[in-house]
């Protein structure tokens, strides 16, 4: 059984703490020293005081040309990586500087991608060959592959300690792989065609969103066991949790919005939107979850606190995913037509 999300309506915002906002780091720029040490992305507890976060006004700045950009992860200090899905490569941008300053060759068709937790390795599904692409960061090239055998990977994640890499594959498969030897040590039973992550703060539960069963899986990260079912229904697609980890928010091409409350396990009444929902995205404030209508060229914001929709983004085309800055001032979304939109 084969899916192809690239043909069919049927972000995972990946957000890494700071407590840095000073001057841009260019998109070329090393993360690895000289001396071999990586960098660490964590926030610098005594040494500065967090930044409050917040969440884009909802202006659009900026719309950049990119081919066929699918999906979007943003690293702490700006750096941004998009998937263009018909150019086997991934582009280089930054939500601070918004230019486009290379492309990266990947698989083929690559499809979902994330950074690793310290924003060293990127990692891309390539749905056309049927890998999972490793980028080195620092250096901006590939650096191996993990192959997924006879599964088509769609949607990409990494375990927060960087030690294990998921992957949501076209049938009922979730692989997990050892980033050190990129090797699949594992094959979880889920729905059928994960296409969207998304990893709890606590770094304990993984979701993952099965659109052609209209499932969200919950497995637990430190054994690689599905504990819970979520069966909402429709086409469920992108997903994102709130920052204290009790609610999970799924857009459904069914044209709604579900929230699951996680403590319960229970589903509340659907959240209306105004198209086939596909990304979406929790701003880092924990104040608004955006959704991407890719069939009205629309981007409708929920609010999270009075659980109604206050407000809609038009970006026109195919908006597909929607990633943040660290601090929520800056929001990326892809766009199968073509472009970058950058929100402030």
């Amino acid at each position: 059984m084969r899916f192809l999300p690239v043909v069919t309506f049927g972000i995972a915002a990946l957000v890494l703490a700071s407590c840095n906002d000073g001057p841009a780091t260019g998109p070329d720029t090393p993360i690895v020293p000289t001396d071999g040490i990586p960098v660490s992305f964590a926030a610098g507890g005594n040494a500065c005081t967090p930044p409050a976060k917040s969440h884009p006004g909802g202006k659009i700045i900026d719309s950049v040309a990119a081919p066929g950009p699918w999906a979007v992860a943003v690293r702490d200090d700006g750096l941004a990586y998009f998937t263009a899905i018909y150019s086997n490569s991934v582009g280089i941008t930054n939500v601070k500087t918004r230019t486009i300053s290379g492309f990266i060759p990947t698989g083929s068709l690559p499809t979902g991608i994330a950074f690793s937790p310290d924003g060293s390795r990127a990692y891309t599904a390539n749905q056309g060959d049927n890998t999972v692409t490793v980028i080195d960061a620092g250096a901006s090239q590939a650096i191996g592959s993990i192959s997924t055998g006879g599964s088509s990977p769609f949607s990409v994640q990494v375990a927060p300690d960087g030690s294990q890499i998921y992957i949501g594959n076209n049938d009922n498969t979730l692989m997990v792989a050892d980033a050190q030897t990129l090797q699949v040590i594992k094959t979880v039973f889920v729905g059928y065609a994960t296409n969207a992550f998304e990893v709890d703060r606590a770094g304990r539960m993984l979701y993952a969103s099965s659109f052609a069963s209209g499932t969200v899986s919950e497995i637990d990260i430190f054994t690689n066991n599905v504990i819970r079912t979520f069966a909402l229904g429709g086409t469920t697609q992108g997903l994102a949790l709130n920052r204290k980890g009790t609610h999970l928010y799924v857009a459904n091409e069914g044209g709604y919005l579900s929230d699951v409350d996680l403590r319960t396990g229970q589903q509340g009444q659907p959240i209306p939107i105004a198209g086939v929902g596909f990304g979406v995205g929790v701003t880092p404030d924990d104040h608004e979850a955006w959704i991407t209508l890719p069939l009205n060229g629309k981007v409708q914001i929920f609010n999270l606190q009075s659980r109604k929709i206050t407000g809609t983004m038009t970006v026109g085309g195919e908006p597909r995913r929607v990633a943040f800055s660290e601090l929520g001032k800056i929001g990326a979304i892809t766009n199968q037509a073509g472009y970058l939109t950058f929100v402030r």
